[in-house]
């Protein structure tokens, strides 16, 4: 099962982003492709997300569940569509700086799509994690002491896009490599 584990500090309380992590409408309004979202209750959202294949656009209705939680520290949450099971699981620890988030997802592909489905999140999920982690950053701003973004679980480390990535976000925070100045 393909995975990706990132870590970044934002400058905000371990309470603070709770309540942002909570609001299935403010998280999804940072994360990547989701189009469109109904609340279902206070534990379970519809989304739409669409993502390009090539130039096809595949647009996957999710139905997001919180399984499992701990305020404010841990959250496990499983989203499942048609030919997809993704489970994330989020932890917060409060640095001297902020608060460092943890997030690991696990994605399955399932049935005739499991190849392509497995293959997207390959190619696709250091990106978006990026633009997430960019989305709290703006929102919150950066926990400059801790180290801005890491991610696990991905293509090789250093050269390509990761390493594209890395000089980014080096630029964008004005931090040297891994937080360090």
């Amino acid at each position: 099962m393909p995975e990706r584990e990132a870590k970044f500090a934002v400058n905000a309380s371990p309470q603070e982003l709770w309540r942002f992590i909570r609001d299935f409408e403010s998280l999804c309004s940072c994360i990547p492709g989701v189009e469109r979202i109904r609340l279902v209750d206070d534990r379970t959202a519809e989304l739409t997300v669409k993502e390009k294949v090539g130039v096809v656009p595949l647009v996957l209705a999710l139905t997001a569940h919180i399984d499992a939680e701990e305020p404010p520290r841990r959250l496990h949450a499983t989203a499942r569509a048609e030919h997809l099971t993704m489970e994330i699981d989020v932890a917060l620890e409060s640095v001297a700086a902020g608060t460092e988030m943890t997030g690991l997802i696990r994605v399955k592909g399932e049935g005739p799509l499991k190849a392509v489905v497995d293959s997207l999140f390959e190619r696709r999920a250091t990106e978006r994690t990026a633009q997430f982690a960019d989305s709290l950053a703006k929102r919150f701003g950066v926990a400059a002491a801790e180290r801005p973004l890491e991610i696990r679980g991905g293509p090789p480390a250093g050269g390509g896009f990761l390493g594209w990535l890395r000089r980014l976000w080096r630029r964008l925070t004005g931090l040297g490599p891994m937080g360090s100045e």
